[in-house]
């Protein structure tokens, strides 16, 4: 909206005895229509998913440090902010923690590992059994290193959680479950994968030949 000087009809006439003469004032104009629609608002990150890209993640140098079980790597798919923000931050401490975990640190995070991939699988079946119409999204890809076999078993995790994230994401647009029962599946897988970085940050000597953890 712009604002433009409103004159009298005759700015030089004189105003009669006793009548003052009309001030100049602020008359607001309507914008002008126009066909150009306005430029769309620029995504904040230059990628399909929107998802910002993973230019370090953090620990990296602990891991460096690691002589690894194993020396193999894979590409993850990834299209979530949970998973993406998981391999930033966390990733790398995990794979770092479980290749040098002994004894019942070992059987704890086997535990561990087993209810979570159990649950997942579980969910993604009963998911999958609402048959929702398929949606293809766009997904970023990383590499991550493998340095010993329960690192795989994160990154399987990690895989399965994507696949929950974009089936759930189907059955809601299909109107097959309501936002809120994607919200508690959603929360729930979270907590479970949190739950492994919890098992791997007590050192060895703190739990049990059995795998669980001793009374501090």
């Amino acid at each position: 909206m712009s604002a433009v000087l409103e004159l009298p009809s005759d700015p030089e006439r004189e105003s009669p005895p006793g009548e003052s003469r009309p001030a100049l004032t602020l008359a607001a104009s309507a914008p002008e229509a126009s066909d150009t629609p306005p430029p769309a608002a620029a995504s904040p990150y230059p990628t399909a998913t929107g998802l910002k890209p993973i230019d370090r993640m953090i620990s990296d140098t602990r891991l460096e440090r690691i002589i690894p079980n194993s020396d193999a790597s894979t590409l993850l798919e990834y299209s979530s902010q949970f998973a993406r923000t998981f391999i930033r931050s966390d990733y790398n401490f995990c794979a770092a923690k479980v290749t040098v975990a002994r004894s019942g640190k070992v059987r704890a995070l086997d535990r561990a590992f087993r209810e979570t991939d159990e649950w997942l699988t579980k969910a993604i079946a009963w998911i999958e059994k609402h048959n929702a119409r398929p949606l293809v999204l766009p997904h970023e890809v990383i590499e991550l290193k493998i340095t010993h076999p329960l690192a795989g078993r994160l990154v399987r995790c990690l895989t399965q959680y994507d696949r929950l994230f974009v089936r759930t994401i189907e059955a809601l647009l299909s109107q097959k479950i309501q936002p809120e029962d994607r919200e508690n599946i959603l929360a729930n897988a979270e907590k479970r994968i949190r739950h492994i970085v919890f098992v791997c940050l007590p050192d060895n000597d703190q739990y049990d030949a059995d795998g669980s953890r001793r009374d501090r």
